[in-house]
This record gives structure tokens, C-alpha cells and sequence, in this order.
């Protein structure tokens, strides 16, 4: 029997599968704001785009990584860094498996640390009673928190995927750093007014709550808009990162210095000294590894700093009250009810610390982990209305504003030696690199190790979260792997000379 071959027409067969395809999406566009409608529209929408997404998943995930984004259909209020780390380890798989040339940049020191320490959060959650993703259904809380850290470290590899070319490091560091620009559309959205808070739909309305409760509060009060608290870091870490100090305070560029000092005014008006401390640290710390400490920049620029001082903080209690509190560490003058809200806010953070120090010998070998009974929850919560306290649903939570603390206590001994193990080999990665990196990268790899050593002490000595702040280490470090790639016998590079600003060539 001869057989026969149907052929059909490419255009018949495209046909029938966008008909069907587009019958479908026009019945949920029906009703698109229905989280079912949303999950379906975007599932399609992921399908049709994983060509694309195998190409450019990379900048999509360093645009992201930093963004204030919220879409409502994902669940938990999950950041958009979150899916977008996930999809990109999935779609850097698929190009290793269709091309051997789209290799993983394999660093062992630092993929060895992060696997181990993300064995332990695993081990931890299965004796501690699971995840407990309660936006999936489960009977406990706390999953989000396992997902955090979890997601931080596939985030590492996703970014160490992909080798970023020297000539388009410029360009990835901006993507990287100024997508937090995006923390202060929720500011704008609540300012606006009601015809545009439906946009509260991708951005997280949290950030407005500070906002709204300061225009009505009764009586004198301060109120942070939280949005300048992270506009300030993006700004001066794209500054520090693509000029440094030297360039920025060229005085033929005065842009460069207006941008450091848009950032200081941000910081100072965020109402976090937090904020303003590492702006402090991390100028420091750049000052010092360009090695600017050795040139007459050093006695200059003390100077100007004492007289700035010598003038701001006698007449501090004349600027507004939310600036006041970020300038309460200083010895500065400033109004009583500023003074008494930030010394409110340490007392509290330290009543905290008191309660949570004596549980580590509970938790020293086997960490508490991270999940929660939602009958231990409620109970907490209602014992802290009566003492009108929430200490203890933050003791619960985790939430122990102490970098060690959270380290420690809900990953145990085992967990602190793989946190501490991953920020040793990083430190050492990016110290290679501002040695011995691509003189091309050299100011990026110097600003990539200051601002390193800058959280790592802020994370020790003035406050962190391991689940929130993971995030911020893994991705810097995989920025760099990914621009700097494995790191090669140790040889000290031919630096260009670098140009002489306006003011070291004045001092």
C-alpha cells in the first residue's frame, strides 16, 4: 500500500493554533482583572515569549532585580525579582542545553557556599515542619520567607549564566542600580490621588502608608516617605559605580557632584539615619580602595567637612522634621519630638534584641526556621494588643532587625557558617578583581568591593535581615561574576592614568 503524505499549508497550521489561541485570550480579557484572568493572560503570554525570553532573560533579570515591582496576579505580593530569577535560571538551562556555548560562569568558592547554604535552609524547613507557603494553600505561614532566600541564591546562578561583554558594563550597572528609582512611584501614585491608584495594582501600596498617615495624623508628627529611602542608595551607587569620586567631583562636570548630592538630600529626607549611614560608609569606603586617602584630596575634603558640620548642625532644628531624625545620630541640634522618635525606635530594636539573644542556645545546632502556626500567631498577637507591644509577633516573624541575629537563630550553626563561608569567598572574588580585573572594570570592580564591605559591616553592626537582605548580596556578586567572568592567575594589570579631576588638580 503507497503511503501518502498530507501536506499542509504553514500559514493553515499557523492559523489554526493563533485562532483557538486568540478566541481564548479574548474570553478572560472579559474580565482582566480577576486573578484568573491574569494568570492565564500572563501564562500565555510567557509561552509565546520564550524565544525571546532565551535572549534576553539576562537583561531582563539585572533590570529587575532592583525593582519596586509588584504585579497583584503573582501571589504573596512577591517582588517581580522573584519569578524573574526563576525564569532566568530556566531559560540559561534550555540555552545549555541547545548550545554548548552558553556556558555557566562556574566560580567554586562561591557556588559551593551558596549551595550549602541553601541545603540548610531546606534541611532546616523539613525538620522544622515545611515551607508553609500559605498564598499556596498551606496551614502554616512563613514560606515567604524560605522563598526569599532560596530565590536569592538561584538569582546568583541565573546571573553567572551569561558573560556581560566590558564595553556594555556601563549600561548593565545602570539597569542594575537605577531600577530602584521605581521604590518612589508609590509616593507619586498617592500623591496623585485616587484616579491612579488602581497603578497600586503592580507597585506596593506599603510604600504610601508612612505617607498617608503623616497628612492625617493629629498633632505634630513625623512621617517617612520610605520611597526616598531607597531612591538615595540607587543614585549614589550608579554615581560612585560609574564615575567615583575622583570623576564626580570634577568640577568641569558639575553634574556628577549635583547627582552624589541629589542622593545625600534623598537619604536625609527618607527619615531613616539608616540610610544616611550608608551613604556615609560607602563614600568612605570608595575614598579609601581608590586610594584617595594618600593624595591631598584627604586634608581638602576634611576640611570642607568640618565647616559643612560647623554650619548644618547648630541650625539642624530648622529643617524639616523627617530630615531632623535622619540627623539624630549626630551630635546636632534638633527638635525634642525628632530626638524622641529615633531614640524610641533603637530602644525598641534593642528590647528585641534582649528577648531573642537568650533563644540561641535553643536554636544553636538546629535553627528555628522560618515556619509558622497561624494558632501561635494569633495567640501573639493577641497577648501583644493586651501589652500593647508587637515584640513578640516580630520575635516570631523572625524580624529580629539584627543581621547576626537573623542569621543565627533560624538557620542555626550550620546555616551561620554557610552565610559566613559565601561572604568570605565573596570578599575575596572582588578583591581579585579591583587588584588584578580588566582595567576596563577597574572603577566598577573598586565601587563593587566598597559598597561589599559596606553592607557586610551595616548587615553585622547596624541592622539586617538574612531573608531580605540575601538578595542584595547575590546579585551584586553575580553582576560581577558576570563582568568579570572565572578569575585568572593573579597578575597586576596596566592601568591607564587616570585623568586628573578639576579638584585634586585645585589641591
Amino acid at each position: 500500500m503507497a503511503n501518502t503524505t498530507i501536506k499542509i499549508p504553514r500559514a493553515h497550521l499557523i492559523m489554526a493554533l493563533c485562532l483557538p489561541l486568540a478566541v481564548l485570550l479574548g474570553y478572560f480579557l472579559a474580565e482582566p482583572m480577576e486573578s484568573g484572568s491574569m494568570a492565564v493572560i500572563v501564562l500565555v503570554m510567557f509561552v509565546l515569549a520564550v524565544p525571546l525570553m532565551m535572549k534576553w532573560h539576562h537583561p531582563v533579570l539585572v533590570l529587575c532585580w532592583n525593582a519596586c515591582i509588584t504585579p497583584v496576579f503573582l501571589p504573596g505580593q512577591a517582588q517581580i525579582w522573584l519569578p524573574v530569577a526563576a525564569a532566568s535560571l530556566l531559560f540559561a538551562l534550555l540555552n545549555r542545553a541547545v548550545t554548548s556555548e552558553a556556558r555557566f560562569i562556574y566560580v567554586p568558592s562561591l557556588a559551593n557556599s551558596l549551595l550549602f547554604l541553601a541545603a540548610i535552609v531546606l534541611l532546616t524547613a523539613f525538620v522544622t515542619g515545611g515551607i508553609g507557603l500559605r498564598s499556596f494553600g498551606s496551614a502554616r505561614y512563613g514560606g515567604r520567607n524560605y522563598a526569599l532566600v532560596l530565590v536569592a541564591v538561584v538569582g546568583f546562578f541565573a546571573f553567572s549564566s551569561v558573560r556581560i561583554p566590558p564595553e556594555k558594563a556601563g549600561l548593565y550597572v545602570g539597569m542594575y542600580f537605577l531600577a530602584g528609582l521605581t521604590t518612589i512611584i508609590p509616593n507619586i501614585i498617592y500623591t496623585l490621588g485616587p484616579k491612579f491608584y488602581p497603578l497600586f495594582s503592580f507597585f506596593p501600596v506599603g510604600m504610601a502608608v508612612d505617607q498617608a498617615r503623616g497628612d492625617y495624623a493629629l498633632g505634630p508628627g513625623i512621617f517617612r516617605i520610605g520611597g526616598f529611602g531607597l531612591v538615595g542608595p540607587s543614585l549614589f551607587c550608579y554615581a560612585f559605580a560609574r564615575y567615583g569620586i575622583r570623576e564626580a567631583l570634577d568640577f568641569t562636570k558639575p553634574w556628577r557632584l549635583l547627582l552624589l548630592l541629589i542622593a545625600a538630600g534623598c537619604c536625609s529626607a527618607s527619615g531613616f539615619r539608616s540610610c544616611l549611614i550608608s551613604f556615609m560608609m560607602t563614600f568612605c569606603a570608595v575614598f579609601y580602595f581608590e586610594g584617595l586617602h594618600k593624595t591631598r584630596l584627604l586634608p581638602l575634603l576634611l576640611g570642607l567637612t568640618l565647616a559643612g558640620a560647623a554650619i548644618l548642625l547648630p541650625n539642624a532644628n530648622k529643617l524639616p522634621l523627617v530630615v531632623q531624625r535622619t540627623l539624630s545620630f549626630l551630635p546636632a541640634k534638633v527638635d525634642p519630638i525628632a530626638r524622641d522618635s529615633a531614640e524610641a525606635s533603637t530602644e525598641w530594636r534593642v528590647e528585641i534584641w534582649k528577648q531573642a539573644i537568650p533563644q540561641i542556645p535553643k536554636y544553636l545546632l538546629i535553627g528555628k526556621g522560618y515556619s509558622l502556626d497561624p494558632n501561635e500567631l494569633y495567640l501573639a498577637d493577641q497577648f501583644a494588643g493586651q501589652r500593647s507591644s508587637g515584640q513578640e509577633v516580630i520575635l516570631l516573624n523572625g524580624d529580629y532587625h539584627s543581621g547576626p541575629l537573623s542569621v543565627i537563630i533560624p538557620l542555626g550553626i550550620f546555616g551561620t557558617i554557610g552565610f559566613v563561608w559565601f561572604l568570605v569567598a565573596a570578599s575575596r572574588f572582588l578583591y581579585r578583581n579591583h587588584r588584578f580585573g580588566d582595567a576596563r572594570l577597574q572603577r566598577i570592580n573598586t565601587f563593587f568591593l566598597a559598597l561589599f564591605v559596606t553592607k557586610v559591616i551595616f548587615f553585622f553592626a547596624v541592622v539586617g535581615s538574612l531573608f531580605s537582605d540575601l538578595y542584595s548580596f547575590t546579585g551584586l556578586i553575580g553582576l560581577s561574576v558576570s563582568l568579570n567572568g572565572r578569575p585568572e592567575p593573579a597578575t597586576e594589570p596596566e592601568l591607564a592614568e587616570p585623568e586628573q579631576s578639576a579638584l585634586e588638580a585645585f589641591s
